[in-house]
């Protein structure tokens, strides 16, 4: 059995489990990913009631033996962002990035503070999607799967600004065979270096990073873009 004290964490996914409890998806800071149940969490009358919400940060404490914990503390951690509206619906998209990409006890503590800066981030509706496709490009860092967009696959030659590429998701950029095909350079060299993407870039930066994440997803569907449509039309 292992137990662990007043650990950073994000709720990334709650759901009811017997009566009173929730079986939670955490995002912590030092031990990855973890599925822990909180018991009577849904009552009125418990101490958590209305603690274990997506998008807050706490401080929670566990007990350990196999793989679910069981949490035996919930504390808030400081003050969390308002989603609410198209926020709110990205904030659910970075969530379920995380539960479908990221794997249990693979613990990185810069991408836990890569979740907590962007959340933030996201009540800024002219920043939503820069900072969508920052986090993305950081997930898929840290899972070892991000190509190195910033140099051609095979020699290695850097990507150009003014030169127009393909990007294979698995060896990464290539010389486009027209220049009215593929990605612009600047928009692979402003994603390889995390830097801001231009304003007329935003449409090739989300068609690259959906090509990107569809292929590592392998055939599983996300649910947030479609629910997100049915919702706001």
């Amino acid at each position: 059995m292992s137990r662990v004290d007043f650990e950073p964490a994000f709720v990334l996914h709650r759901r009811a489990w017997r009566e009173t409890s929730l079986i939670v998806d955490l995002l912590t800071r030092s031990a990855g990913r973890i599925a822990a149940v909180a018991r009577g969490a849904r009552s009125p009358r418990s101490a958590w009631f209305g603690l274990a919400e997506p998008f807050r940060l706490l401080n929670v404490s566990w007990l350990r033996r196999g793989d679910m914990a069981t949490l035996t503390g919930i504390d808030l951690a400081g003050r969390s962002p308002m989603l609410k509206g198209t926020s709110l619906w990205c904030g659910f998209y970075a969530n379920e990035l995380l539960l479908k990409l990221l794997q249990r006890d693979d613990p990185d503590s810069e991408l836990f503070d890569a979740y907590a800066n962007l959340l933030p981030e996201l009540t800024d509706a002219a920043n939503q999607a820069p900072a969508l496709r920052r986090f993305e490009c950081r997930l898929l860092d840290a899972l070892g799967v991000l190509p190195d967009l910033s140099e051609t696959a095979g020699d290695a030659a850097p990507v150009e600004a003014l030169g127009r590429y393909r990007v294979d998701p698995v060896v990464g950029p290539e010389p486009a065979a027209s220049d009215a095909s593929g990605y612009p350079g600047r928009l692979l060299l402003a994603l390889a270096n995390r830097q801001r993407i231009d304003h007329g870039d935003a449409g090739d930066a989300r068609r690259l990073m959906r090509t990107l994440i569809e292929y590592h997803l392998d055939g599983r569907k996300l649910k947030t873009p479609s629910m997100f449509r049915e919702n706001v039309s």
